[in-house]
């Protein structure tokens, strides 16, 4: 490997390298990983991560101390460093490359997906034939960059061209488009703290898709370094499971700031979820009025329906035919709140169906309910909030829906119109006056 002649590495090619002592040119150990910072455009490797024969933890060796040049596929360091102690200490903002990238799934900011690191690219600069300065710049996401780490490109690649007749392609995300989700650094800790500014023109959308692709931990990461408007869009877009589990472990502060840019009905939805805890905590920290605007809000999340539905309605039982319901129905057509559904129950007086009025009329008079009743009904529980209902009634369009005990037996029904008066208690007012 002649640095001066090669513009391009890969770290691949660099890692397993065998080390030297830059005076005896006797063997020493090996490179583990290389280290860079990440505060310029591209990442500069400032050192080396030696497994060194006789010190049982890794050495950190800075880049000035490195030789290139002295053997060809080698590189040897002026153990002075060594010699001193392993006095020099890096910067805990220098990052492992290949530990933080290698195998790791990133963010291509260009394709706004996740995608698998299989090698680095690396340039070289060889104005300085000793000590070239290298920089990551390109992550290589392709099948041929896994290949060259296993060692087998070149006979794959030769198979390939005889087969196809050409070479396989290389397939680099340049480094610009290039998101982590969490760094390592040096001294093996996570960075869980990452700069975001490269996300910022993602729509929340596309952003919250790739979020829920990471696990948990990246996810809290990525979501604390976002500026607060774009993390509560982002959140808004997430399943309330995943808002959940992200909440739960985001800094208090930072939540708080999240909350108060989220709508209002995503606010209440996402604190029902909560823990008791949690919960307390987050009203510590937020502003009075949206306390109050929050608890007004989640009376609707904590009033059971059972306060509100009605208990006059038709049941009949499932062996009865059309005739004998129909006789009912005439029966009870006054007192029931809603002639139009006729529940059907078993002998234990469970809810097993349910039919309505107009395929009784359009039925023979001789049908039992087992062949002319819907099964499978949507209910709901005494304790199931009013929000939950109203959610289900704009999701299925029914015009009512029984209520059942934890046995399955109805109960009572819950209609449209009481919903909606207890949803919007202005509607009520209007009516009455």
């Amino acid at each position: 490997m002649k640095y001066d002649s090669f513009n391009f590495i890969y770290l691949s090619e660099v890692l397993d390298l065998p080390v030297f002592d830059l005076d005896t040119n006797k063997k020493i150990g090996r490179i583990e990983d290389l280290s860079s910072t990440t505060s310029q455009v591209y990442p500069r490797v400032t050192g080396l991560i030696l497994r060194v024969r006789g010190i049982k933890q890794s050495v950190y060796v800075p880049w000035s101390y490195v030789r290139i040049g002295a053997f060809q596929k080698s590189i040897s360091i002026d153990t002075a460093i060594l010699r001193e102690g392993n006095g020099a200490k890096a910067s805990e903002s220098e990052i492992l490359i290949g530990k933080t990238f290698l195998d790791k799934q990133i963010i291509s900011t260009s394709g706004r997906k996740l995608v698998r690191v299989n090698d680095l690219q690396l340039l070289v600069d060889s104005s300085a034939k000793e000590n070239p300065n290298l920089w990551v710049v390109h992550i290589d996401i392709g099948f041929k960059g896994l290949l060259r780490r296993m060692g087998w490109v070149r006979v794959f690649n030769a198979v390939f061209r005889w087969i196809v007749g050409r070479d396989l392609k290389d397939k680099f995300v340049t480094w610009k488009y290039v998101q982590p989700t969490t760094t390592t650094n040096v001294y093996g800790a996570m960075h869980l703290r990452v700069d975001s500014s490269k996300l910022s023109d993602f729509h929340p959308a596309d952003l919250a898709d790739v979020l829920e692709e990471l696990g948990t931990e990246e996810r809290v990461s990525l979501v604390e370094s976002l500026e607060p408007p774009i993390a509560a869009a982002t959140l808004q877009e997430m399943p309330l499971t995943i808002r959940a589990q992200i909440a739960e472990s985001l800094d208090s502060q930072k939540l708080a700031l999240i909350v108060q840019e989220m709508q209002m009905d995503e606010t209440v939805d996402l604190l029902e979820e909560l823990s008791v805890e949690r919960k307390t905590m987050l009203y510590t920290v937020l502003p009075q009025e949206k306390i109050v605007e929050i608890k007004e809000l989640s009376k609707l999340s904590t009033v059971g329906i059972g306060s509100i539905m009605n208990t006059d309605f038709i049941t009949v039982k499932e062996h009865q035919t059309v005739k004998e319901v129909m006789k009912t129905v005439r029966l009870e057509s006054k007192r029931a709140e809603l002639v139009y559904y006729v529940y059907v129950l078993d002998d234990q007086d469970q809810l097993k169906g349910m039919v309505t009025l107009r395929s009784l009329l359009g039925a023979k008079q001789t049908t039992v309910m087992t062949d002319l009743m819907r099964e499978n009904l949507i209910s709901v529980e005494l304790d199931t909030s009013i929000k939950k209902v109203a959610q289900i009634f704009f999701k299925y369009d029914f015009d009512a829906i029984p209520v059942v005990n934890e046995e399955g037996k109805i109960q009572g029904i819950i209609t449209m119109r009481d919903t909606l008066k207890s949803v919007f208690p202005e509607i009520k007012k209007e009516a009455e006056g």
